[in-house]
């Protein structure tokens, strides 16, 4: 269940989301598997305002893994070059759809394909399926790590069971795509906390 303090977090976090969730192309809950997976695949260390000028042309040219597949290195690094790590983003999706004709739907077997760790599997079975599994990137540490402070473990896998606790039974989804934003638009590195709902119970607004 979680503590009082981790409720009114969840609570207030998803009511902050009726207002200010961004709006991306990614983001429609109509999209495939493998729609979601190209985004968040080029989301890791790359600005989404970036991914959002290259994932629509990326689609069209490679609606599915058999178009990958059949396409060049250099053919997916023309349109994929702005988002940087390209020869690297290229070299794997090349692998994987040498591989697979369809991406696998665990964290599990996808976690075995190059160059996808657990937040990109994660996010991927989230936003695409509803599924209610904990996303941690930097930025969604950095809130934890400042509202909960004292609270927040050290380890990794602490930390995934203290995520676990936070994600509502009705609507994960909401409450991740609302985490990642409010870390983007209020939690950021210079933090906006005159605008932040927890500031009369963040730790570290408080420690200021």
């Amino acid at each position: 269940m979680g503590s009082l303090k981790q409720e009114q977090f969840r609570s207030e976090l998803m009511e902050w989301a009726e207002e200010n969730l961004r709006d991306f192309a990614w983001r429609d809950e109509q999209l495939s598997l493998y729609e979601v997976f190209v985004a968040e695949f080029f989301l890791t260390q790359t600005p989404a305002g970036n991914v959002a000028e290259v994932y629509p042309d990326f689609l069209e040219r490679f609606p599915d893994l058999r178009a990958i597949d059949g396409a060049t290195e250099e053919e997916l690094i023309d349109v994929i070059e702005p988002l940087g790590f390209y020869n690297m983003r290229a070299e794997a999706l090349k692998s994987i759809a040498a591989e697979k004709r369809e991406l696998p739907e665990t964290v599990e077997e996808l976690t075995q394909l190059p160059r996808v760790g657990h937040y990109v599997a994660n996010a991927t079975l989230c936003f695409s399926r509803g599924e209610p599994l904990p996303i941690l990137d930097r930025n969604v540490k950095r809130v934890y790590g400042r509202v909960f402070d004292t609270d927040w473990p050290d380890t990794r896998s602490e930390q995934i069971t203290f995520a676990e606790e936070l994600l509502p039974e009705a609507d994960p989804r909401t409450y991740n795509l609302a985490l990642l934003d409010f870390g983007a638009a209020v939690c950021r590195s210079d933090p906006a906390c005159d605008q932040c709902f927890a500031n009369g119970y963040c730790e570290y607004y408080e420690s200021l």
